[in-house]
C-alpha cells in the first residue's frame, strides 16, 4: 500500500519545535513553506552556505557532517523523522557550520528564514520549546565526546545498536547507514566496523544479514557498552 504523504501543516504541527504553537502560526508557516524530496546522498545544504531556511524532517534520515582537506567526512549527528535542522543558523543569520545530506530517501519541509523569524518573534511558544531542544542536543554532543574518549569501537557500536533498536521500537531493524557511514559516525574505519560487528555476532549478542540487525541479547549488548565505560540515560 503506498504511503500517504502528509500535508505540510500536519508535518509542522507534529514536530517538537512547533507542537505547542498557535494553529494560526502553523498555518502561516505552512503557507510559506515547501516540501522537498531528497534521494540518498543528496545535499540539503553545505558548510559556508547562507542559512536561508530551516528544515523539518518528515521521513527518512539525514546526516550532519564536515569535510577535511584529506577528504574525510566525519558524521557529527543523525537527524531523524520529526526532528529539525538548520534553525540555529537561521536565528543567528550566520553561514552554515556543517553540511547535511540524506542517507536514504527523505522528505523534508523547508521553512524560509523570513517566515521562521516572523513566527519566532510573534509566538513565544517556539522559544520555550527551543530551550529543552538545545539542552538535549548539548547532552547528545557531550555524550558522544565521552563515548569517543572512554569507549572502544565495540562499545560504541553496541550502544548505537541499542539506541537504534529503541528508536525503531523493535529488536529487528534495517540500518540506513552503510558500514563506511557507520564508521564515520562512530570513529572507525569501515573494515574495523565490520570486524567489530562480526565479533558481537560471534558473542551471540546480535545477528547480521546485510544491513538488517537482530538483537539477540539486549542485556548483553548493554553490558558490552558499559564494560568499556559507557552509560545509558
Amino acid at each position: 500500500m503506498p504511503t500517504v504523504e502528509r500535508s505540510i501543516e500536519d508535518v509542522l504541527a507534529s514536530t517538537a519545535l512547533f507542537e505547542t504553537v498557535e494553529a494560526s502560526t502553523i498555518a502561516d508557516l505552512a503557507r510559506a513553506s515547501r516540501s522537498r524530496t531528497l534521494r540518498r546522498n543528496d545535499l540539503l545544504f553545505t558548510v559556508g552556505e547562507r542559512a536561508a531556511a530551516m528544515h523539518v524532517v518528515d521521513s527518512g534520515t539525514l546526516r550532519v557532517f564536515t569535510s577535511s582537506a584529506e577528504g574525510l567526512e566525519p558524521t557529527l549527528a543523525l537527524i531523524y523523522s520529526g526532528e529539525t535542522v538548520g534553525e540555529l543558523g537561521v536565528l543567528e543569520d550566520l553561514p552554515r557550520s556543517a553540511s547535511v545530506a540524506a542517507v536514504e530517501r527523505s522528505r523534508v519541509v523547508e521553512v524560509p528564514a523570513r517566515a521562521f523569524h516572523a513566527a519566532y518573534d510573534t509566538d513565544p511558544a517556539i522559544a520555550r520549546r527551543m530551550v529543552p531542544m538545545l539542552a538535549r542536543r548539548l547532552r547528545t554532543v557531550t555524550d558522544g565526546l565521552a563515548d569517543l574518549a572512554y569507549l572502544d569501537l565495540g562499545g560504541r557500536l553496541a550502544k548505537f545498536l541499542v539506541r537504534e533498536s529503541e528508536r525503531h521500537g523493535r529488536s529487528t531493524f534495517r540500518m540506513s547507514l552503510t558500514q563506511a557511514e557507520l564508521g564515520q559516525l562512530l570513529g572507525g574505519a569501515r573494515q574495523t566496523v565490520n570486524q567489530v560487528g562480526r565479533s558481537l555476532e560471534r558473542d551471540g549478542l546480535i545477528a547480521l544479514d546485510g544491513r538488517t540487525v537482530r538483537i539477540l541479547d539486549e542485556h548483553g549488548l548493554r553490558a558490552r557498552a558499559m564494560s568499556s565505560g559507557g552509560r545509558f540515560e
